[in-house]
């Protein structure tokens, strides 16, 4: 009955029996946004605003042509 050289005949009620821990992961940092994807959402912005810019500046020429008419 030595539980050092695995003769030993207790089962669960053996005082050397010690329990089986799993190894615990730690979750990976989270990566880094794209760096592309930021520059294609800054131009997307930019070329709305353009867009916008644009539709502005040609409704105000449109109003004033129509005004000083």
């Amino acid at each position: 009955m030595n539980c050092c050289d695995y003769e030993c005949n207790q089962g669960r009620d053996c005082p050397v029996r010690v329990a089986k821990a799993r190894p615990v992961m730690k979750a990976a940092d989270p990566l880094p946004d794209s760096v592309w994807r930021y520059q294609l959402k800054r131009l997307g912005y930019w070329l709305l605003m353009g867009i916008l810019g644009m539709l502005w500046l040609s409704f105000l020429v449109a109003c004033t042509y129509i005004y000083s008419a």
